[in-house]
């Protein structure tokens, strides 16, 4: 059995094309949340996701929450402006329809598949859309596992960092961004499990075709920011001559 596991697609269907024609044998797909904002593509991202992932494996991201709920997304501060933007230009490019389909999905769900337990959430099991953990705290890892009542995989997203991590019986993966990687590498990143076993795994896909229409959709200030994000695989250009954070971002998203 084998399952595609996904995360931060952020309306970016040729990173998701890509994904998809890599790994077609698939049994499942499993999606953690943020479906929609920063990329140009929501409609159709969020169709997909209607259509091939089953009721309980997919989850609400903090982006899928603001857009269905008419909120703000709480991400920091470097990425409050690119995201408002981004998220009104959304608004208007959605139907009804998908935008109570977002507004209506699970924050977290555990689920028995290929005879293990799988909880799944966007953020982290204690808080799923908003709080932010790096990939090396072991102690707030542990805590979170006991949380979801120590399933065999913990399944993740928000930080757009692929990361497997072991704490007791509990598999903490990360599958990293599809649409928006943070990790100094611009491929499409997902994860497949397989059997019990994960594999963390990137694909190339043309990031320019995702730029161009990037620039008919966004202010170009907003544009120019956002392809500097998907051509570098996370550098968030200067914004009034400060400094950007270096890469990979440990910034919630």
């Amino acid at each position: 059995m084998q399952l595609l596991i996904l995360s931060d697609i952020h309306a970016n269907w040729p990173a998701l094309s890509a994904v998809l024609a890599e790994e077609p044998q698939v049994n499942g797909v499993i999606c953690l949340g943020d479906i929609v904002n920063y990329g140009p593509h929501p409609a159709r991202c969020v169709e997909w996701v209607r259509d091939h992932v089953k009721h309980g494996c997919v989850v609400q991201g903090n982006h899928d929450r603001a857009l269905g709920c008419d909120e703000g997304p709480r991400c920091s501060a470097p990425y409050r402006g690119l995201a408002a933007d981004m998220q009104r230009f959304t608004r208007k490019q959605i139907s009804l329809a998908a935008k109570d389909y977002l507004a209506r999905l699970p924050t977290n769900t555990t689920q028995w598949l290929g005879g293990g337990v799988f909880f799944l959430c966007h953020a982290v099991p204690t808080e799923p859309l908003y709080t932010y953990i790096a990939p090396d705290d072991a102690k707030h890892w542990e805590r979170e596992c006991k949380f979801a009542g120590q399933p065999d995989f913990l399944l993740v997203g928000h930080t757009h960092l692929p990361m497997i991590h072991r704490i007791g019986r509990t598999t903490i993966v990360n599958p990293g961004s599809v649409g928006q990687p943070k990790n100094g590498d611009p491929r499409a990143c997902y994860a497949l499990w397989r059997d019990g076993e994960i594999e963390l795994r990137r694909v190339t896909y043309d990031v320019q075709s995702t730029v161009g229409d990037l620039a008919a959709c966004a202010t170009p200030r907003t544009a120019q920011q956002l392809a500097e994000i998907l051509m570098t695989g996370g550098n968030l250009p200067p914004v009034d001559g400060t400094k950007p954070p270096s890469c990979p971002t440990r910034r919630p998203t």
